[in-house]
């Protein structure tokens, strides 16, 4: 009877820690991280260059401090040179997008629903004129506040962008602060690491140094299957588009494939308004095929992703769909990878002993007679 009081009270008492701890998580994940995400951004920044900087200290024989310049001027040379081209074409895609939505829609749209409109006033006149007469009007108020939205289609997106506008300066201070953390960072970041783990007491600073180890592995992990997913993909790609007699098939399929890794925005981003562009334009085969092709692709993924995923970082399919899922409900994209990765860990550290958060098969394994009794004395 002791025992079993013991052991619930044991086992309530792990309950709430681990409750708490999760809650703390979950209370920094949601809410701190927006304030400190430049010195957090910065972490992961050094972290990541900490290799490199190390790689040339010790081959090329160059001072930490010089090693950790070129790493940094490197690092945000590339970073910015794509940043720029990404946003110049965002910009010009963004521009021919505004100018494209009138004329298609003075072309293409409006005359279409003018043929329907006289078509269907035609069959429904021949059974009542009275409600062709009605028709007539509603199908004509709905032709022009489908122009007056297209007119201030021109109105609505300057708007946007000048809101985007309006927030640059505050998005430029952060950046340049991230940028001057992670110089510091960087030039003197296995003492700031060292710092902060002597602050922890022994038993916690154990964990975090397994934790990080697990991280680095698990993270190889996920590359390595995120690589075969986006193989996968791109083979769907190419095929398609090949079947469709798409000019530059295999380039495009490179580049969607690669767009597709990314969180939240997927294929998607570009194959669905490829196909309504495709649509209003009149080639129907090829806009139908384009999202038929999205269809295969979303569908293939929502299977292969949590069995691919699970297989490689060792966690269940059902276990990275449920992390994936609860991940993106409670903190979007970050949530999607994020959750699965720290599900990953977790396994990890428990199977390796460092903690323990799972029973285990030989836990419930009978103990042997022999093996329990008090041996008798001679």
């Amino acid at each position: 009877m002791g025992d079993s009081i013991e052991r619930r009270r044991r086992f309530i008492i792990n309950t709430v820690y681990w409750a708490i701890v999760v809650g703390i998580i979950f209370l920094i994940t949601k809410y701190l991280l927006g304030l400190i995400w430049p010195f957090f951004l910065a972490f992961i920044f050094s972290w990541a260059l900490t290799p490199l900087v190390r790689l040339l200290t010790v081959k090329c024989h160059l001072k930490h401090g010089f090693a950790a310049a070129i790493c940094l001027l490197l690092f945000f040379g590339i970073m910015g040179a794509l940043l720029l081209v990404l946003i110049f074409n965002i910009v010009s895609w963004v521009q021919q997008f505004v100018m494209w939505v009138p004329t298609v829609y003075t072309g293409v749209v409006e005359p279409a629903m003018r043929d329907a409109t006289a078509w269907a006033q035609q069959f429904v006149g021949r059974l009542d004129p009275e409600a062709a007469e009605m028709l007539q009007t509603s199908l004509a108020s709905a032709i022009s506040s489908a122009g007056s939205a297209v007119s201030s289609f021109s109105v609505r997106a300057v708007a946007v962008v000048s809101g985007w506008v309006t927030k640059v300066p505050g998005r430029l201070l952060s950046t340049l602060i991230c940028i001057i953390a992670t110089v510091f960072m960087t030039v003197d970041f296995s003492r700031i690491t060292s710092f902060l783990l002597r602050q922890l007491p022994q038993r916690t600073r154990h964990v975090t140094v397994k934790a990080k180890e697990s991280f680095v592995t698990v993270l190889k992990k996920y590359g390595k299957s995120y690589g075969i997913i986006m193989c996968i993909t791109f083979a769907e790609l190419s095929i398609g588009l090949l079947i469709l007699r798409q000019e530059a098939a295999i380039f495009l399929a490179i580049l969607i494939a690669i767009f597709d890794i990314f969180p939240v925005v997927g294929a998607g981003a570009i194959l669905i308004p490829w196909s309504i562009v495709t649509l209003l334009g009149g080639n129907m085969a090829k806009g139908f095929g384009l999202l038929a092709l999205y269809l295969i692709i979303t569908i293939f993924r929502q299977f292969l992703e949590p069995r691919v995923v699970g297989h490689q970082v060792g966690l269940h399919p059902l276990v990275t769909l449920i992390a994936m899922l609860v991940g993106t409900k409670l903190f979007g994209g970050i949530g999607l990878l994020g959750l699965p990765i720290a599900c990953a860990i977790l396994k990890s550290l428990d199977d390796t002993g460092v903690i323990h958060l799972l029973r285990k098969e030989s836990d419930d394994r009978p103990v042997p007679a022999e093996a329990s009794a008090p041996q008798e004395k001679n």
